[in-house]
């Protein structure tokens, strides 16, 4: 026990006989800082690019967002203007006692269509058709049959004719003629009496059509 004490003042010496640590020396130095390495700028480079091109895109994604949104709201806007439209058309006919359903709208173009053929045959001038169409007519030809198509245009006319040549001249005639055009021969045949009978559609150019 002795000795373990002796020993043990004399390193307790021996420490307080060492001489005192400077400033520099009692401060104790880690560098945490990266090298810089040049091999890794072009990735550097890279990267910052892409996050320049990313956001670009984002906010370039964001505007055309609101633009779409600032059109959806005008169309909606205006689909609703045209429903109040329809709103108060409906109601003013509905005064007005006419019929806008489905079903009167589904009829509307067939009514039209009639009308404009009432139109026109109340506009048509039977005699002076049948004072122009006399004018084309050979000696020796007689109509027996004169129709009008509802659009007041196809001419189908029957008759006979004592020759083929008096049917020729009369199709000649209705070319030469001023209102009438493009006639056709449909048929012709030789009937129980030996005249010859025939049947022509002709195109009538009515003034004002």
């Amino acid at each position: 026990m002795a000795r373990t004490g002796v020993r043990s003042r004399q390193l307790l010496k021996s420490i307080l006989s060492l001489p005192p640590l400077s400033d520099a020396d009692e401060q104790f130095h880690i560098n945490l800082s990266s090298r810089y390495r040049t091999v890794t700028a072009p990735f550097r480079l890279l990267l910052i690019s892409s996050c320049a091109v990313l956001v670009c895109g984002v906010l370039w994604d964001m505007k055309q967002g609101l633009l779409v949104h600032q059109e959806t709201q005008m169309i909606e806007a205006e689909l609703n203007r045209v429903r109040q439209l329809d709103r108060t058309l409906m109601e003013e006919a509905e005064r007005e006692g006419i019929d806008l359903s489905e079903e009167a709208l589904k009829r509307l173009p067939f009514e039209v269509e009639l009308a404009n053929q009432l139109l026109e045959k109340r506009t048509f001038s039977w005699t002076k058709f049948l004072t122009e169409l006399e004018q084309a007519i050979p000696p020796r030809l007689a109509l027996s049959s004169v129709r009008l198509d509802q659009s007041g245009k196809t001419v189908q006319l029957a008759g006979t004719a004592i020759s083929l040549e008096d049917i020729t001249a009369f199709t000649v005639g209705l070319q030469e003629h001023a209102t009438f055009k493009d006639p056709v021969l449909a048929q012709h045949r030789v009937g129980p009496n030996g005249l010859v009978e025939f049947d022509i559609t002709v195109q009538y150019r009515r003034e004002g059509v």
